[in-house]
């Protein structure tokens, strides 16, 4: 069995490294040694996982397949021998966490001053708005603001988000949603330029059609444009808070806002989640009550 283990450690470190000779330096074994294991692992299993050359060197699909669950597998038995270790031990080992490229901004500071605290935690942040594969990439997490949530992960909802209308304080002024089609509009690349503006008041939805001069992939983007007095926009609450407050920006039409979205924490298997990941989570969590009132 302890042969089997090596064996299959060892076949993760190639997958990942992309080479028999790297992973025999990782594992501080001869290369030779690299490949008995990994053919000792395939005739046991009766398949190929990895083609290689003297060149190239790539998993099989059953070789991807195998690598994802024994992946999970390794990581619970690790997991496992964790929760034995005393509480302050717990926040350690690599967690790949995906944020929204605007609330991102606004965690940051938290989960560096995390990372600080715990010196064996060792954090890789992608602040993305585009939702990554999360297996194939790697993330541990990904928290995602959606009206839905995905279909095809594990999800848990955090909080409820509101997108309200700004424009800067020196922005002709809006008196009523009929207007809205007269004005210039910045809005998120990811909605076609010609889709309608959808906005709710209490039970009532509309559409408007608007008039789009700027688009941009990120919320910072769009709130710098809205701040420059390019056009009007929609923007997540928290996001607009301190724009508000210091005066770049003002509401516009603040009986109106957008369809609500949801902040989802998005896992790529619900069989194992490991307590550092859960940990960081609930540190999000914490924050969000702070957030979501001071906007």
């Amino acid at each position: 069995m302890n042969n089997k283990l090596n064996a299959i450690a060892t076949f993760l470190h190639v997958a990942e490294a992309g080479s028999f000779s790297a992973a025999a330096r990782q594992r501080g074994i001869k290369q030779s040694a690299v490949s008995q294991q990994i053919a000792a692992l395939e005739e046991e299993l009766g398949v190929v996982l990895l083609h290689r050359t003297t060149r190239v060197m790539a998993l099989t699909e059953q070789g991807e397949s195998y690598r994802r669950d024994m992946q999970l597998l390794l990581d619970a038995m690790r997991e496992a021998e964790r929760r034995l270790m005393p509480a302050s031990d717990q926040w350690q080992g690599r967690v790949h966490m995906q944020l929204p490229s605007g609330l991102g901004q606004l965690f940051l500071p938290h989960l560096l001053e995390l990372q600080k605290i715990h010196s064996e935690l060792h954090l890789t942040l992608s602040l993305d708005d585009r939702l990554a594969d999360l297996v194939t990439e790697g993330v541990d997490v990904a928290l995602r603001l959606s009206r839905e949530p995905p279909q095809t992960h594990a999800v848990r909802v955090l909080t409820r988000i509101e997108t309200a209308l700004f424009a800067a304080p020196d922005f002709r002024p809006v008196n009523s949603v009929s207007e809205l089609a007269a004005h210039p509009h910045v809005r998120f690349s990811g909605i076609a330029r010609d889709a309608p503006l959808r906005l709710v008041c209490d039970d009532q939805i509309i559409d408007v059609k608007v008039n789009t001069v700027f688009r941009a992939n990120t919320s910072e983007a769009l709130l710098q444009a809205i701040a420059s007095g390019i056009g009007i926009g929609g923007m997540q609450r928290p996001l607009a808070a301190r724009a508000v407050q210091s005066g770049k920006l003002v509401p516009v039409l603040p009986a109106w806002r957008l369809p609500d979205r949801f902040l989802y924490a998005i896992y790529p298997d619900a069989r194992f989640i490991p307590q550092r990941v859960r940990s960081l989570i609930t540190v999000i969590e914490q924050l969000l009550p702070q957030l979501t009132r001071n906007s």
